[in-house]
């Protein structure tokens, strides 16, 4: 089954594909009046519809069922200080959204070796992601200039948690076991924010901005085997995923 993006008109128990959706269902896959789709509405329900009518600019179907999807216990965001490397970017997003991340910050560092950030096409590969595993929460995006200012905008309220990564040692590292995962569960902590650097690491002045500025900050060793930052944030977010 296709899956799409749609507006759901519950009076009528009707969903309707405009524009891109609707030219992909009408010409791309060729569907026709009588065959079945899904559409997710981007706030956690999954519709099941037959198509009634088919048109490049507009198709209709009659909604059959719907399911709603619990979204995760705590929500999970990324903190993340983007790889130079684009195809190991876009593979962060795709995988990230099907693990459900709650939202992207793109930070671009003091060691960051990219300028810039194509939010659109970043907003494309995770759309295409919650239709491939059917995820009906959308991922927001978000890109810095710098870190300084998305720590005035983060919250230091207790149930808001920050998992700092870097490679410097330190005896404050906490390494991510199963007991420090369940000491979070039963803390009923809502959030919890991961902070991964660049290539190059978050530098010195940016990790003590980080632990100066933000309450609950844990600083956190992945172990003896130095991942890259596309690696670490899907290990995290994989082992989050534990918790939902």
């Amino acid at each position: 089954m296709h899956y799409f993006f749609g507006n759901i008109i519950k009076d009528s128990h009707q969903v309707i594909l405009v524009e891109e959706e609707a030219h992909h269902c009408a010409v791309v896959l060729r569907l026709k009046e009588g065959e079945q789709i899904g559409v997710l509405n981007k706030k956690g329900t999954v519709y099941i519809a037959e198509l009634v009518s088919v048109h490049k600019k507009q198709c209709i179907g009659k909604i059959i069922s719907e399911n709603e999807v619990l979204p995760p216990k705590i929500k999970f965001h990324l903190v993340v200080s983007p790889p130079k490397n684009n195809e190991r970017l876009e593979w962060l997003v795709e995988k990230a959204v099907e693990l459900q991340v709650e939202s992207f910050h793109f930070i671009f560092s003091d060691r960051c070796v990219r300028k810039q950030l194509n939010l659109d096409r970043m907003s494309k590969i995770r759309d295409a992601a919650m239709k491939q595993s059917i995820n009906p929460y959308s991922a927001e995006i978000y890109s810095y200039n710098n870190l300084k200012t998305l720590i005035n905008m983060l919250s230091n309220d207790a149930n808001t948690e920050y998992f700092l990564l870097h490679c410097l040692e330190n005896k404050e590292k906490q390494l991510l076991r199963p007991e420090l995962l369940l000491q979070i569960e039963k803390s009923h902590i809502q959030n919890v924010y991961a902070f991964i650097g660049p290539e190059g690491d978050w530098t010195i002045d940016e990790i003590q901005m980080i632990k100066e500025n933000l309450k609950n900050v844990r600083e956190i060793d992945l172990g003896k085997i130095r991942l890259r930052t596309e690696t670490a944030a899907i290990y995290l977010a994989s082992v989050m995923k534990l918790l939902y």
